[in-house]
């Protein structure tokens, strides 16, 4: 082979791969995140610890160990760690869901940074919706989504919230805020008018709020009990 096709034919490698670096959130993130085809790499800089990285992947320090062939939490710097992942999943770095398993059964997750949800059944996913979480301000400062591990508690096809005086449509109940409790629900509606702010956004009073027809797809899919993972 001649040198100047060796040439291009390696700089279009080169480029194939450079096509599928993807950031994770800020942009000084792309010079050290990776895909080729079903595998996440992180070049490990100093600085970056196992447990912030596990945390940005969303992965366990455990899984992110047994990856990697590591028996501590020590990584030189300049080591390119494998992020465990399960082929066919969404990218890692927008879907919150890193190593779905056939057995975990019905799982929803909130991304708050993405404000977006993905509904699992097993290792496959079902729903990917956009969604308004809570808006805090310097009034109610306390409006915020909480990030942590619930369970579906209450379902109803129409909840009221006397407080903010609405209506809304296929309320799933997770988890006490106070004296009110915060869940899913449609955009929700005030003397029969829709109050339809844009998902994709932060503007709720700290609930999950998802366009009607979405809402509608997940309450009918979730039942009580049904696992929710709300991640920052």
């Amino acid at each position: 082979m001649n040198r100047k096709r060796r040439a291009f034919l390696i700089g279009l490698i080169v480029g194939s791969l450079g096509a599928l670096v993807a950031p994770i959130g800020a942009a000084s993130a792309e010079p050290t995140t990776g895909a080729i085809g079903d595998q996440i790499t992180y070049t490990f800089e100093k600085g970056d610890s196992l447990t912030a990285i596990a945390e940005r992947f969303g992965v366990s320090v455990q899984a992110l160990r047994r990856a990697n062939g590591l028996a501590g939490n020590r990584v030189i710097p300049g080591s390119v760690l494998t992020i465990p992942t399960a082929p066919g999943v969404v990218s890692p770095w927008l879907a919150p869901k890193i190593n779905p398993q056939p057995g975990d059964g019905k799982v929803i997750y909130v991304s708050l940074s993405k404000q977006r949800l993905w509904a699992y059944d097993g290792d496959r996913l079902v729903f990917d919706f956009l969604v308004s979480t809570g808006l805090p301000t310097a009034e109610h400062p306390n409006r915020d989504t909480k990030p942590g591990v619930f369970r579906i508690k209450t379902k109803m096809p129409m909840a009221r919230a006397s407080l903010w005086d609405l209506d809304m449509p296929y309320w799933m109940g997770i988890y006490d805020a106070g004296s009110i409790e915060n869940g899913f629900h449609g955009m929700p509606s005030r003397n029969g008018r829709l109050v339809n702010w844009r998902v994709g956004a932060r503007g709720s009073f700290g609930c999950i709020v998802l366009n009607i027809p979405d809402a509608a797809q997940l309450y009918r899919w979730a039942p009580l009990g049904t696992l929710v993972v709300i991640r920052p």
